[in-house]
């Protein structure tokens, strides 16, 4: 027999009945209360009013009694709600850490990392492999696991081959950035070499940056946070890529440095032309229609993503931008470019950097599983 999938989720159904059968209760018991006080009274003046009042008194009884039946029905009523309530709830819970049955081929190859067997039902990265089930399957590179989905394939984009590299993960604290040998401002770095020292699965270049390993500043960008921490204090001029806590990519003009940090941001990275897609809106792009290489970062929800790695200088931003908005993201962020493109896997770069071999960079946006 299959297993049964409860999958109720709204147990707020559950608590407004036992809110409303709590407030029956407690309105019953002020008429309960009333009509004890009329009993009482009616018992002090009986001795007036003879038997009418005894009448009276004899109603007043029957009622009590249909009373306390309707308090012991509702009693009865709001255990009930609670218990399947509770029922439910154990269901749902049990279903969630559930390890499934995902049918889907585990392989460990030097492209294709999947691992299966401890992926949990109801998680991101579980929805991932049941709706992008094809998508594995034709994919160049893979990386699957409890924790992460992601995938790498060459695509076109208006006649020009990128790498499309989609990211899926369960918890936003797996999305970061760093700076170069893992300290702001201390020189700079190749992608294999942090990838390697922060054990990521998937790492892209990040800021434009200086011959010293600082953010350039140049143009709008004011403000410096790495970590949470703030390393140039200013207010945003819009063309900061910024990081959340929960794991959001997004930016803020006019906003303090403090306030971005307020707001949970934990990184940010400095760009010319960061802006791609704004809430939907791809108008942005159209404002640099310079053919070069990119690296692009977009995001369609909570902990899904998805990164172009243009593989030629003949792209332009507004055809990544319609591609990205086609595949459902909302928001999508131009980082550093030319020969400083680089997209590495499991440490190994898997494009062609422009130059020919790896560019030392100032930080880096990066994933890990």
């Amino acid at each position: 027999m299959a297993e049964e999938n409860f999958g109720f989720s709204n147990y707020e159904v559950f608590n407004d009945a036992i809110s409303h059968t709590k407030t029956a209760n407690e309105a019953i018991t002020s008429a309960e209360t009333e009509i004890k006080g009329c009993q009482s009274q009616l018992g002090s003046d009986a001795i007036f009013m003879g038997p009418i009042a005894d009448s009276c008194k004899d109603e007043f009884n029957k009622i009590s009694v249909q009373i306390s039946s309707m308090k012991e029905n509702f009693t009865s009523i709001a255990s009930f709600l609670s218990s399947t309530s509770d029922t439910y709830k154990g269901k749902d819970n049990t279903a969630s850490n559930k390890i499934i049955n995902t049918g889907i081929k585990n392989e460990s190859t030097n492209k294709k990392r999947i691992d299966t067997k401890n992926i949990k039902s109801g998680t991101k990265v579980s929805n991932a492999l049941t709706k992008y089930k094809d998508e594995l399957e034709g994919a160049e590179y893979a990386t699957v696991n409890d924790k992460i989905f992601t995938t790498t394939k060459t695509e076109m984009i208006n006649g020009q081959p990128v790498k499309v590299t989609h990211v899926v993960i369960n918890d936003p604290s797996q999305i970061n950035g760093s700076p170069a040998n893992g300290i702001y401002g201390n020189g700079l770095e190749t992608s294999s070499s942090a990838a390697n020292r922060l054990n990521s699965a998937i790492l892209v270049n990040g800021s434009h940056f200086r011959s010293d390993g600082q953010e350039d500043l140049q143009g709008a960008n004011n403000i410096v946070i790495v970590n949470g921490e703030i390393k140039k204090d200013g207010v945003s001029g819009g063309q900061e890529l910024l990081l959340d806590s929960a794991g959001n990519i997004y930016n803020a003009a006019g906003k303090s440095a403090q306030q971005l940090v307020d707001d949970g941001v934990k990184y940010s990275f400095a760009c010319h032309s960061t802006q791609v897609i704004e809430n939907g809106d791809t108008s942005p792009s159209y404002n640099e229609p310079r053919h070069y290489m990119r690296t692009v970062i977009g995001q369609t929800n909570p902990g899904e993503y998805y990164i172009v790695t243009d593989t030629t200088e003949n792209n332009v931003l507004s055809d990544t931008a319609e591609y990205l908005k086609g595949k459902g993201c909302d928001n999508a962020y131009s980082l550093d470019q030319g020969g400083s493109v680089t997209l590495v896997r499991d440490n190994n770069v898997i494009n062609t950097p422009r130059d020919g071999s790896e560019r030392e960079v100032g930080d880096f946006l990066y994933f890990t599983a």
